[in-house]
């Protein structure tokens, strides 16, 4: 299984894609802090806009900032990788000769599975290395202390718990894209279809949002909405910042408590590798 795992992140590593997704989202973090929240402070002189621009570059308030930001941007960068990665492979006819040798059809989903999640984690952590690097930049050119000793800041586990929130929330839209690429056997239908999806679920949890109607309750079929509710946990006091992801801003309240969003994000998630799984054992490969 070891030697399976390195021959795949071998694979992995040898593509183009990660390393373009990676500089990616690192400008994106560059964008965060320096262009909605530096540049913003310096230019403004209206105290609230300040204040928002300041928290959203200054450490350790940015941090939320940025995962906010990076699990919007995040999860459609895993899920273009992921497609692409599983779909690559009907496309070069390796599937059909990996099951030849005596790989099992769930032991090799397994190792293509472990593979992303590994890639996609590193990916995501160096973005975030990148936004943090830029946040103490910041802060410190802005001559503000560089210290969690912040009201209502958190402490450093609590830190870490903030970025295993956000990367969780990745997880089920990287799952759907892997979902789909298996199904369809195609980068387009899984990238595509995640792209798709999350921006349409981005308009009409928007949506929803705003009803009084019944709407309003319709939130809860959407894993969106659930990740939202684990993004709202890692706000910091009741400040507001600024980010850009295409939702409003989390408001906890508002939202299902974290550990039944937590669960049901697993649910999602294990519905979507099991479509995967199933359709895989049964599909007929041909050379």
């Amino acid at each position: 299984m070891g030697s399976l795992l390195a021959a795949e992140l071998l694979k992995v590593r040898k593509r183009w894609l990660p390393y373009g997704l990676v500089l990616f989202m690192i400008g994106g973090a560059a964008i965060v802090i320096w262009v909605g929240g530096y540049a913003e402070w310096h230019d403004q002189n209206d105290l609230q806009y300040r204040q928002t621009s300041l928290h959203t570059f200054a450490f350790p308030w940015s941090i939320p900032s940025l995962l906010d930001s990076g699990q919007f941007w995040g999860a459609l960068f895993v899920g273009i990788l992921v497609s692409s990665v599983v779909a690559t492979e009907y496309n070069w006819g390796t599937v059909r000769q990996a099951l030849i040798r005596g790989q099992s059809r769930t032991q090799y989903l397994a190792v293509k599975l472990a593979g992303l999640v590994l890639v996609s984690a590193l990916s995501l952590l160096l973005a975030l290395a990148a936004g943090l690097g830029f946040s103490l930049l910041a802060t410190s050119f802005a001559d503000q202390p560089i210290t969690l000793d912040v009201p209502d800041g958190p402490s450093a586990p609590e830190v870490a718990l903030m970025i295993l929130r956000a990367g969780y929330a990745v997880i089920p839209y990287g799952m759907l894209a892997f979902c789909l690429a298996v199904v369809g056997r195609s980068t387009a239908i899984g990238a595509a279809g995640v792209m798709a999806y999350i921006i349409a679920e981005s308009i009409t949890l928007a949506i929803f949002n705003e009803s009084g109607t019944f709407l309003h309750d319709l939130r809860d079929l959407f894993p969106g909405h659930y990740a939202q509710a684990l993004m709202g946990a890692n706000r910091i006091g009741t400040g507001e910042y600024n980010h850009i992801a295409f939702r409003e801003l989390p408001v906890p309240s508002e939202l299902p408590d974290p550990n039944v969003a937590a669960l049901v994000l697993a649910l999602y998630s294990l519905a979507f590798l099991a479509i995967a799984v199933y359709v895989f054992r049964r599909r007929d490969l041909r050379a």
